[in-house]
């Protein structure tokens, strides 16, 4: 069967049809959202760190 394997300097992720369901939180991907980009750039994080918080706290298993 087939498994990807994510992983972090603190935790490794495995997604495959034979794991626990996998939530991706995708809001701190800057893609799309010109705001949240400009932000980074100027090395404003306030914004990413509250998404990330939020979706972990919503059960995101990783984010993107």
């Amino acid at each position: 069967m087939t498994r990807t394997i994510v992983a972090s300097a603190t935790r490794e992720i495995i997604i495959g049809f034979d794991q626990p369901f996998c939530v991706i939180g995708e809001r701190i991907n800057p893609t799309g959202r010109k705001k949240l980009a400009a932000e980074m750039v100027a090395g404003n994080f306030e914004t990413v760190i509250k998404d990330a918080l939020e979706q972990a706290a919503c059960g995101a298993t990783m984010l993107d």
